[in-house]
């Protein structure tokens, strides 16, 4: 299986854009992330991290041998509790999202599909989106799915966008380009992308189909590509909030039969 997908310790997504998004993938999940996925239910194919948060509930859990603290560069992958493997990356220069980009690569991945990315603190937050630049590579798309959209970085690329009329979309300069589109509510030719300054943001799909055509480099915010966001945009912000307070609960619940369960 050569298409992955990372399941990041982020503000997690409603079990339902989890589920639709590991469909047919090999899962990496970073770190304690794991749990909180085992908990709704999935279980991941590789717990990646450098294990500086780990408890040694967790550990004893996924049986894994050492964290941080006793880590070497060169530990190399081996076998865990439920037949998961553990991939000890110990690097502190880099992100646990970063080592795992480069796993996927190291594993020859046709593509790499990130979720769970996003919220929490800011600066992960933010070390997340530019990860899709400092790991770009034409030939093996990143994709980064949020609870709404789909978010891509794109280099001197001509990409098709899919998707209904009135979809919210945008070409945002990271950091600086131009682009040209045909199906967009507002088409542009060669407008320049100036990060910050300027970018088309609130655009919007005109036609179930778009092309846009980047030179230089841009983010590209897209709309849903997964069934699931897109019925999770439709519930109303409160419909949306009791999904996520259900798998709160259902996460708080399991948490809580595991603890009893390793005493």
């Amino acid at each position: 299986m050569k298409d992955y997908i990372i399941v990041a310790n982020g503000d997690f997504l409603v079990s339902e854009i989890i589920h639709e998004a590991v469909k047919n993938k090999m899962i990496i999940a970073l770190d304690t992330a794991a749990d909180k996925l085992s908990r709704l239910g999935m279980m991941p194919h590789i717990l990646l991290g450098d294990f500086d948060s780990d408890s040694e509930t967790h550990a004893h859990y996924w049986g894994i041998h050492h964290t941080l603290e006793h880590l070497s560069e060169d530990d190399k992958p081996y076998k865990g509790n439920f037949d998961v493997t553990i991939v000890p990356r110990k690097n502190q220069n880099l992100t646990d999202l970063v080592k795992a980009i480069q796993y996927c690569d190291e594993q020859a991945a046709h593509s790499i599909t990130i979720i769970c990315a996003l919220g929490g603190r800011l600066d992960h937050h933010e070390a997340a989106m530019r990860s899709l630049r400092a790991e770009y590579k034409k030939q093996r798309p990143i994709l980064l799915h949020s609870s709404l959209q789909t978010i891509r970085y794109v280099k001197d690329e001509h990409i098709i966008l899919q998707g209904n009329t009135g979809d919210k979309c945008g070409i945002l300069a990271y950091p600086k380009g131009w682009f040209s589109s045909e199906g967009l509510a507002y088409d542009a030719h060669d407008y320049a992308l100036d990060f910050a300054y300027s970018e088309s943001v609130a655009n919007a799909m005109r036609l179930p189909q778009a092309t846009v055509s980047v030179t230089g480099e841009a983010l590209l915010i897209m709309p849903p590509q997964l069934q699931s966001q897109r019925e999770y945009m439709k519930k109303s912000e409160t419909e949306q909030l009791e999904l996520l307070l259900r798998d709160a609960r259902q996460d708080s619940r399991n948490d809580s039969t595991d603890a009893r369960s390793s005493r």
